[in-house]
């Protein structure tokens, strides 16, 4: 039954959505770093593997993110309109959608893995390690695609928990595995990095089954074809592919950073490999908002009510900004117990410091941008979304990474991404109070 997200106090309808996304989102990072600590126990040269794969893996989940960005869109709008016909039969287009995509993104990264950490610059001594993760990894993905599909459909009905305690069971059960599989525990055989991927590979799976039979028994799909598939495919594509290629820009510009860090040695690309990894952690209220602000957003557009969205999106980007500078302080008062939780060696743990204190300072800035471009993909506009990213990307974050590292070297190189999410928080905020002027800022981005 989809929860009515255009009426009632918007504060606490934010909240309570919110809330659920943050445990949810906080499991499925925290798969990401639980595989990345136990790995780090292995040795130097495995976290250097894994840290490789960190891009590539992104890249992935990002095109599937920006497919769900699409459902969601689509399938809130038609509950606003009170529409639940048309919403569940979105929902088994894209989830048919999904699944063949999601199917030849695993044949091909497994076919092309090999040339492609060679260019983010892997050494021949770490490709038969990544390889060994990333098979069972993107074996894994087809799985994993088709979930964060379904969970999009789920939270735009304004269910926020269910996905999230799918997502912490997920991560749970890979918690249990990661250590049993890599070491050899008990009976099992010791896997090494090899048995991170096959505990995630196996979590994926168990998750997909629960979140399906749930999605099955709540009558919130048919598997009976729509007649308007092909136009609701095409519906999905206009919007998805603008949302994945936003997504996909920030693993493609870290991976150009990886290549420039990889300079620096297989200390520096394992350091750099855990600061990537904590910092969606950092982010972990940010991606909430992003994630249950979309469902809000999408009703509201389908009902009409544009002031609500507004007030939204406004009380959203006070309350990260406060966060953030919280989130902040917090992570350079753990800085130095945080780097001896994932490195032995003194210059590991000294980049890791490094990072935590100098890139995290400008999460508020990135958390703006991020609200920023979630709202317009809800107001079936992602190409605006796109244009933001990229402005972000690559007229700001790549181009400042590379001056700071040419003058000043990996700290310069941190700097310069930390200035470029300042500087994009300061446009898009300067942006937003030019036109609030208007009578109705979403009225006028729908115009466009």
């Amino acid at each position: 039954m989809a929860q009515d997200l255009t009426q009632g106090a918007i504060s606490p309808l934010l909240y309570r959505l919110t809330a659920p996304m943050v445990l949810g989102i906080m499991a499925m990072f925290l798969f990401n770093l639980v595989d990345t600590y136990f790995i780090s126990l292995l040795g130097t040269q495995p976290l250097a593997a894994i840290s490789f794969t960190f891009p590539v893996t992104m890249l992935v989940m990002n095109m599937a993110i920006g497919l769900s960005i699409a459902t969601g869109a689509v399938v809130s709008r038609s509950l606003g309109q009170k529409d639940h016909t048309q919403a569940k039969q979105w929902i088994g287009s894209s989830l048919y959608l999904s699944v063949l995509i999601s199917i030849c993104l695993a044949g091909l990264g497994i076919v092309i893995q090999k040339p492609i950490f060679e260019l983010l610059g892997a050494g021949s001594e770490l490709v038969p390690l990544i390889a060994s993760y990333m098979n069972w990894w993107f074996s894994g993905s087809v799985f994993l695609i088709v979930l964060i599909v379904i969970n999009a459909s789920i939270r735009a009905t304004g269910n926020t928990k269910l996905p999230s305690l799918v997502m912490l069971f997920s991560a749970v059960l890979n918690g249990i595995l990661d250590p049993l599989l890599i070491f050899g525990i008990g009976p099992f055989p010791a896997l090494g990095i090899q048995g991170a991927a096959i505990a995630t590979f196996i979590a994926w799976v168990m998750a997909f089954l629960i979140i399906l039979r749930v999605l099955i028994k709540q009558g919130l799909i048919t598997f009976q074809p729509s007649p308007l598939i092909r136009a609701q495919w095409k519906k999905l594509l206009s919007l998805g592919i603008p949302a994945a290629l936003t997504n996909m820009l920030g693993p493609l510009a870290n991976g150009i950073l990886v290549a420039w860090v990889a300079k620096y040695g297989t200390v520096a690309v394992a350091a750099y490999g855990v600061g990537s990894r904590l910092e969606p952690l950092a982010l972990i209220v940010i991606m909430a908002f992003t994630a249950s602000l979309p469902p809000f957003v999408g009703q509201n557009h389908g009902a009409g009510h544009h002031q609500r969205i507004e007030d939204a999106v406004k009380k959203s980007i006070q309350f990260i900004f406060v966060w953030q500078l919280l989130v902040y302080v917090l992570l350079c008062l753990l800085a130095n117990p945080i780097s001896h939780l994932f490195s032995d060696d003194p210059s590991v743990r000294e980049v890791i410091k490094t990072f935590l204190y100098i890139v995290p300072m400008s999460y508020a800035g990135l958390g703006i941008s991020l609200i920023s471009t979630a709202t317009v993909n809800s107001l079936h506009k992602p190409k605006i979304s796109l244009a933001i990213n990229t402005i972000r990307l690559f007229a700001l974050y790549v181009p400042l990474a590379w001056l700071g590292n040419h003058w000043w070297g990996l700290t310069g190189l941190f700097w310069g991404c930390a200035i470029a999410n300042l500087l994009l928080g300061i446009l898009v905020m300067s942006a937003f109070q030019k036109v609030r002027t208007d009578t109705s800022w979403s009225r006028r981005l729908l115009s466009v």
